[in-house]
């Protein structure tokens, strides 16, 4: 379509299954008596069809031939223009000038920058309008939506008909149908900035019908669906016009509403250059700028605005603004960015001029010469008068302190007391008096803000006083909220008292009820710090670790410990947001409590966790049968549990602990990991208290191995220098946890972890065998075994090789290096169901390298140094360290025939086939008889021969089928039968071949078959397939074979693979009928 883009990706969501609505008709009520008037705006002159008989035949006969006429016209003027050999020009659309004017040269219109004007519509186009705009006026939607897709059908660029079809959407309630139609609309006047615009504004109009997003799980999916269509709109307008500040700020809005604080600032700043005195952008702007990450750059960005704005509005003497007017609220909003500036001075001094402004008495501009001063908001006259200028009469009493609130006047008290002015400060307090409830109950939170500044200087007989107010008005209002802030208040209070258990539930209070809260962590872990026994500088190390990654993550940067400025709010509080069930945060054990009370607190734990446990052993079987409910309720017990042995600190290494909590020293930058901050540190105060706790708490040089934690480091493919040495000195630990023994709680890790990569969670699921490993319980050989089994597992139904390949390497280097951890590796890498990526990466080779050139280095020094030759047996067990539990003794180890053809496999996926072809044929010397070296040395030729490259072809083709008959006959004949040990004549009697099987026989004929496909020589291939249906038809008729022979393969039929190849090949040579045979006889499913 000329007038649409469809592929636009701001408009990816449209779907051009819209052409046909009626297919998205849904039931609904008889909709009210309405009608529209379509005002088309296309047509030039009068609609014929409106004057017409209601007769659809006549009306149709009329269409007929007015198009008739028309196309009599155009030939009687060709015929004529063909007469006087001029060349044929078709008449113009507008017949107002003739061909009777003057001959004067038309001037050229101009350029305009608004929509273009459609074409006229069709005469066809016109009658189907006329129908549908018909059918609408009766309600007969059915016929309405018929009659538009029709149109739709034969011309989709008709802009009538999407907006009458988004109106009968919207009359039957499909809402959706309705705005996709208007943004097809909008899509046929791409420059019709007013289109877009109201496209937008009626697809917010959704958003009241969206639904609550903490009731409704699929209201935050349709949100954002809304949200990504308007600002669709929004952007498609401001591409004609950059300089409309609807569809600015209107974009901006959009922008803010989906969480993005940043970009929503910027698109501000943006309409301001086109209209800086709006107050409604101004206000949204200083909204979010309390949300950005750099809250210090907001607020300057957002208090720059603000000045402007004032600036302008007090020199045009008037409190008017665009869309709005200059009130107090503004004022408060202003001040919280010199809050977050630590601004205190330029903080009082723009509250007292603005206030001064709002109050009518802009004309005393002498008190600016009192900075210091605040004498002109005392309530009496009496210091005023002794200024000079000052004149009593000029304004009433309610222009100086009785006109400030109260919230205003607690502000001014906070910036005196943090600039150290006692003695203005002293005098603001004794006006906010906390016996004056009536003062505070618009303001209830400046009461804690009175609270904070008087605990600041030591003062917490009074400020409990403005605590007990606040939490009164809580209580019986319900103006204020009981929040995380107030408990901290409370505690700090206690602190002061030197009552430190009620501090410390107050702290662990506020942290539960907001687990962002930065300055509980703050002060709790100041508390915990002056204990004597380590086990509390652990947990102020952990509470001070949170604090600066919660910093970090919200940008703060304005002190340690500081509240998050808070929004003015105006009314009632709103809700808190509820916390995120995904997000795990610290919160620390009750420490100082009597020992009565921490006895109980245990017990309690033992019984939640014994109920627990009893519920997952309930229901278990069932969970483990697949019923979904039971699943669920396993999963809910097994989750809890596992959360209960996490929890304890006795269970793994200080340094795991942490990790455990989210904020270790990994997760920080590179300059963090050796000992600094987990996250940038922009707080030198937390940073200088987090690195004094880490020092006392580090453990002493050359004791990384102490803690019982395996630290081979794992880094997916990454290689890390060489592996420390791991020395687990043993630690004590109970037999058991919560009266469960550590066997069933291995098994309730390594069941959760399964439970949850069959959810899908497989990121959750690595994490669960994480930290099973991590444990000082389980670090003996075969719990250590298990684990890394059940991770693997996780892995390969997960579909992840990248994890898959760690777990292997884990094996090959650590756990047991021989032939069986080799295989391991490309068992795992051939289960896994994801492209070979990982199996080929750089990482993966150069560690298999390693691996062959270690084993090169040993062999020849050991034939230096004259020892056995290595080279000598043509074993797949080389490597006799496994026999001895995977010790590593250097003269027992020799070339590996499973790590020479694993290095070769990588090089042939990769399609070196040379280098290939040289480990192969390392591999071929230690064991010739391999019937996999041979087959994969003979594909490695005949690909090789394939390439454009290949020098002698003839000779590679020749060398790889000789390869693969070779192993084409071993496989035939069968292995060779082992000796026993009993048979006294073993060592005079020849070995005999013991029969293949019939798999092993179908595999062979099989591949041969497919290489013989590969260099296009079907007729052969066909031969061979025959062969693999053969053997299967004979398969009845062999005798002898026992049930172990029959094992050593399976049960793989491959029938039906070479069958179906067989009839392609069969169709492929113009055998129609033996194609035909083959698929009724094979593939014919019953």
């Amino acid at each position: 379509m000329s007038g649409m883009d469809i592929d636009d990706p701001a408009m990816s969501g449209f779907s051009l299954t819209m052409v046909d609505p009626s297919l998205y008709r849904e039931d609904a009520p008889p909709p009210p008596d309405i009608t529209m008037d379509v005002d088309n705006d296309y047509d030039d002159e009068e609609d014929a069809a409106s004057d017409i008989s209601a007769d659809s035949d006549a009306r149709e006969l009329r269409a007929e031939v007015e198009r008739f006429d028309l196309q009599q016209e155009a030939f009687v003027a060709r015929q004529r223009a063909e007469a006087l050999g001029i060349p044929y020009q078709p008449p113009s659309s507008s017949r107002a000038g003739g061909a009777g004017g003057s001959g004067r040269r038309r001037l050229k219109p101009k350029k305009s920058s608004g929509p273009r004007k459609p074409a006229k519509l069709p005469p066809e186009i016109q009658f189907r309008m006329s129908l549908a705009n018909e059918a609408f006026q009766q309600q007969d939607y059915d016929r309405t939506v018929a009659h538009l897709s029709e149109i739709i059908r034969i011309n989709s660029e008709v802009f009538p008909a999407w907006m009458l079809l988004s109106t009968v959407h919207e009359t039957l309630g499909n809402r959706e149908q309705a705005i996709w139609c208007r943004i097809s609309a909008a899509h046929l006047t791409p420059r019709d900035v007013a289109q877009w615009i109201s496209t937008a504004e009626y697809a917010l109009e959704c958003l009241d019908e969206v639904g609550d997003e903490e009731e409704d799980e699929g209201a935050a999916e349709r949100k954002k669906e809304v949200l990504q269509r308007a600002y669709a709109c929004y952007t498609q307008a401001l591409e004609t016009d950059r300089s409309n500040i609807v569809a600015r700020t209107g974009r901006a809005d959009v922008i803010m509403m989906m969480g993005n604080a940043s970009k929503a600032l910027v698109e501000y700043q943006k309409a301001l250059g086109y209209k800086p005195w709006n107050i409604r952008t101004v206000r949204n702007m200083a909204d979010v700028a309390l949300d950005v990450k750099d809250r210090r750059k907001g607020a300057e960005i957002a208090r720059a605005a603000y000045r402007r704005l004032i600036d302008h509005l007090q020199e045009a003497g008037t409190f008017e603004a665009e869309e709005g007017r200059f009130e107090w609220s503004d004022l408060r909003i202003y001040l919280e960015f010199f809050t977050i500036l630590e601004q205190w001075r330029e903080a009082a001094r723009e509250l007292k001029d603005i206030s001064r402004w709002l109050l009518g008495r802009r004309a005393e501009t002498y008190w600016g010469r009192w900075e210091d001063d605040d004498r002109e908001w005392d309530l009496q006259h009496d210091r005023r008068l002794e200024v000079p200028e000052f004149e009593p009469a000029r304004f009433p009493p309610e222009a100086y302190g009785a006109g400030l609130p109260a919230d205003l006047r607690a502000k001014l008290y906070v910036y005196r007391a943090r600039l150290g002015l006692d003695r203005e400060a002293d005098l603001h307090l004794r006006l906010l008096d906390p016996a004056r409830e009536r003062n505070f109950e618009d303001f209830p939170d400046c009461l804690k803000d009175i609270a904070v500044a008087l605990l600041d200087r030591d003062r917490a007989d009074e400020a409990v006083r403005y605590l007990d107010l606040y939490r009164h008005i809580a209580v019986t209002t319900g103006d204020a909220v009981l929040d995380a802030d107030f408990s901290v208040c409370q505690g700090r209070y206690h602190m002061a008292r030197g009552e430190k258990a009620a501090a410390e539930e107050c702290f662990i209070a506020a942290i539960e009820e907001d687990e962002d809260h930065i300055e509980a962590r703050v002060q709790l872990a100041n508390m915990y710090e002056g204990e004597e026994m380590q086990e509390g500088r652990e947990e102020a190390f952990l509470l001070v670790r949170e604090a600066m990654s919660l910093e970090a993550r919200r940008g703060l940067v304005d002190g340690a410990g500081r509240r998050r400025a808070h929004k003015p709010r105006d009314g009632p509080p709103r809700p808190r947001r509820p916390r995120d069930p995904n997000r795990k945060a610290y919160v620390p054990k009750r420490r100082l409590i009597n020992a009565e009370k921490r006895r109980q607190q245990e017990l309690q734990l033992a019984v939640v966790a014994a109920a627990n446990f009893q519920r997952l052993r309930e229901v278990q079987d069932r969970a483990f049968a697949g019923d979904p409910q039971a699943t669920a309720q396993w999963m809910r017990a097994a989750k809890e549990l596992v959360d209960d042995f996490r929890s304890h600190k006795q269970f793994y290494p200080f340094e795991k602990y942490i990790k455990y909590l989210g904020y270790g020293s990994s997760s920080g930058p590179p300059e963090a990991v050796q000992g600094g901050a987990a996250v940038p540190a922009r707080n030198m105060k937390l940073a200088a208290m987090e690195e004094r706790l880490r020092q006392g708490l580090a453990p002493p040089a050359g004791a990384e191995g102490g803690s019982g934690s395996n630290n081979n480091n794992n880094n997916n493919g990454q290689e890390g220098g060489p592996i420390p040495t791991v020395v687990r000195v043993p630690v004590k630990y109970p037999p058991d946890h919560r009266g469960i023994d550590f066997d069933t709680w291995l098994d309730l890790f390594l069941n959760y972890a399964f439970a949850l990569v069959r959810a899908g969670q497989h990121r959750e699921a690595y994490v669960i065998c994480h930290a099973a490993r991590d444990s000082i319980v389980w670090t003996a050989p075969e719990p250590t075994f298990l684990i890394h089994v059940a991770w693997a597992s996780c892995a390969v139904y997960a579909g992840d090789e990248e994890t898959c390949v760690a777990i292997a390497r884990y094996f090959m280097r650590d756990y047991m290096p021989g032939t069986d951890s080799y295989r391991m590796f490309s068992a795992l890498c051939r289960v896994c169901q994801t492209p070979v990526s990982w199996y080929t990466s750089g990482p993966a080779q150069k560690f298999i390298l390693r691996q062959i050139k270690t084993m090169d280095n040993i062999v020849m020094r050991s034939q230096q140094e004259g020892g056995a030759n290595a080279m000598a047996p043509p074993t797949n067990a080389a490597a006799a360290g496994q026999e001895n539990g995977g010790s590593k003794n250097n003269n027992a180890i020799a070339l590996d025939v499973a790590l020479l053809t694993i290095y070769g496999h990588i090089l042939f996926t990769t399609t070196s086939y040379t280098y290939a072809l040289s480990y192969f044929a390392r591999a071929a010397s230690l064991d010739p008889a391999n019937t996999l070296i041979n087959l994969s040395t003979g594909l490695a030729y005949l690909h090789y021969a394939l390439k454009r490259q290949a020098a002698n072809r003839q000779y590679l083709l020749t060398q790889g089928f000789a390869f693969l008959f070779r192993y084409y006959h071993d496989r035939l004949e069968g292995p060779p039968e082992e000796e026993s040990a009993d048979d006294g004549d073993a060592a005079r009697k020849p070995r005999r071949k013991r029969r293949s099987t019939v798999a092993q026989r179908q595999e062979a004929h099989f591949n041969m078959a497919r290489a013989y496909s590969l260099i296009g020589l079907g007729n052969l291939a066909v031969e061979y397939y025959k062969r693999v249906l053969e053997e299967e038809e004979e398969e009845e008729e062999e005798e002898g074979e026992g049930e172990d022979a029959k094992r050593s393969m399976g049960s793989e039929d491959l029938k039906t693979e070479a069958a179906y190849n067989m009839r392609t090949l069969c169709y492929l040579l113009g055998d129609v009928k033996g194609a035909k045979a083959l698929t009724e006889k094979w593939l014919v499913l019953e």
